[in-house]
């Protein structure tokens, strides 16, 4: 499964792999380099290092088969904190569907979130008071109304 993320301020677009990372178990630290992904990079090939000198690469074989399921989720959140949302809903429906963003979690496209009906009032009804089409006295009560107060 794939997920396109765009940064919408670069116009750059990443197509990310959503689920067990078969290329992290393979091949080790080689796909962060290819992806520039340093952090993820450095993090793999110390503990590969690191494990692999004292267990005859055993280790690093059991590091990898355990990282392989974590790795593309941390590359997309990264990815995600850095600027980058899901290109669509197809995408938008991957990350949530594997548990890489939480439901409900906004994007500037707004296209790709879940919302609570009361909120979508009270964000009309703040709209309206801001353009000076009802006052704040109305505000008040229509906002009591729709909170159930």
């Amino acid at each position: 499964m794939h997920a396109t993320l765009i940064n919408r301020n670069t116009n750059e677009r990443k197509d990310v792999k959503v689920g067990f990372s078969w290329t992290e178990f393979f091949w080790g630290f080689w796909p962060a380099l290819f992806r520039a992904d340093w952090k993820w990079l450095i993090i793999i090939l110390l503990v590969d290092v690191g494990l692999g000198v004292f267990s005859w690469g055993g280790g690093s074989l059991f590091f990898n088969l355990i990282f392989a399921f974590f790795y593309n989720k941390f590359y997309a959140n990264d990815l995600l904190n850095n600027g980058f949302e899901p290109a669509d809903d197809t995408s938008y429906n991957a990350l949530l569907a594997k548990g890489y963003i939480a439901p409900g979690r906004k994007f500037t496209n707004n296209n790709y979130y879940t919302s609570d009906p009361q909120l979508d009032q009270l964000d009309k009804l703040k709209d309206l008071l801001d353009q000076g089409a009802i006052t704040q006295e109305e505000y008040d009560i229509k906002k009591k109304q729709i909170l159930g107060l």
